[in-house]
């Protein structure tokens, strides 16, 4: 190979390392959320949102409160929304959710192997008016890949839940 091509093979190999490298550094994950409301049912503007029970069934338990929190990350996404029910004369909305999927992952596994430690979370909900159901919520995120960048996504993926819960909510109640 001459000087030419081999300063190409040598720059085209560096790129290749630092797009692996990229890659490794920051976390690869899917996401998927929607919130589903009863054809016959309007939201008021001003509609506010009570974070309900939320219920572990995953049919596992966990060193930490997978319930707790979710409840937290929930409260605190509606909160910066402007959409957390405060027990103000406001109509509201109760949000029951179940954690249907939890794996808490492992920064190192995936840094190692993407999709080997992956971080996952999945939470299906019911929006109550009183008794009523009127409408739907599921989420799910999963982070496949990444390195120290991953480090406390087992915590990190609740507050991401609340929020892609909380914008969909948004999108469905007038301000």
């Amino acid at each position: 190979m001459d000087h030419k091509h081999q300063r190409y093979a040598n720059h085209y190999a560096s790129l290749l390392a630092l797009a692996a490298l990229l890659s490794l550094l920051y976390g690869c994950g899917t996401a998927q959320h929607s919130v589903k409301l009863d054809d016959t049912f309007a939201p008021e503007v001003g509609t506010r949102v009570e974070v309900g029970p939320v219920a572990n069934q995953t049919g596992h338990g966990f060193e930490i409160n997978v319930e707790q929190l979710l409840t937290d990350a929930l409260a605190e996404e509606l909160r910066s929304e402007n959409l957390l029910w405060s027990g103000a004369q406001a109509r509201r909305l109760v949000l029951m959710s179940s954690i249907v999927e939890y794996e808490e992952g492992n920064a190192f596994k995936r840094w190692l192997l993407p999709g080997w430690g992956s971080t996952m979370l999945t939470v299906r909900g019911d929006l109550k008016d009183g008794e009523r159901l009127v409408g739907s919520v599921d989420a799910r995120r999963t982070i496949s890949a990444g390195g120290g960048y991953t480090i406390g996504a087992w915590k990190s993926i609740f507050r991401d839940v609340a929020e892609d819960i909380v914008d969909d909510l948004r999108a469905k109640i007038p301000k």
